[in-house]
């Protein structure tokens, strides 16, 4: 039998097949994004970072999160492993004290994409903001 020719099955399928390109097909680069943080690490974990510049390729960056780490903690371990991969000509990154990492291209560098790739920190919340 058949079962993406049964009533339900299909429909299903297509759905699922279009929620998991959704996100890469409506991805919009920004000149700026924020990465907000909430809540607490309940185990050792990674955060993975990916950032594409328009037309570019993706630089993944892998950030340590020990457990009990919290989100203002985890927002500096972010910026300051960002700030090492790309280094200060080309995207100026900073925290704003509290949970969040503010990332901006700088000196005339194309807008870019932020995505997590993973996040195994149970308890540590990732959400992304375009400005």
């Amino acid at each position: 039998m058949n079962f993406l020719r049964t009533p339900l099955i299909r429909p299903l399928v297509m759905a699922a097949a279009f929620g998991m390109a959704a996100p890469a097909a409506f991805a919009a680069p920004a000149n700026e994004w924020n990465i907000d943080l909430k809540g607490r690490a309940k185990t050792d974990g990674e955060i993975t970072l990916a950032v594409t510049p328009a037309g570019g390729e993706a630089t993944n960056v892998a950030i340590a999160i020990p457990a009990a780490t919290n989100h203002e903690a985890a927002a500096v371990m972010i910026s300051n492993a960002l700030s090492k991969e790309f280094g200060t000509g080309v995207y100026a990154i900073r925290t704003d004290g509290t949970d969040e990492v503010e990332m901006r291209a700088i000196n005339g560098n194309r807008d870019f994409d932020v995505i997590v790739v993973r996040n195994t920190a149970d308890g540590l919340a990732i959400k992304l903001d375009r400005d």
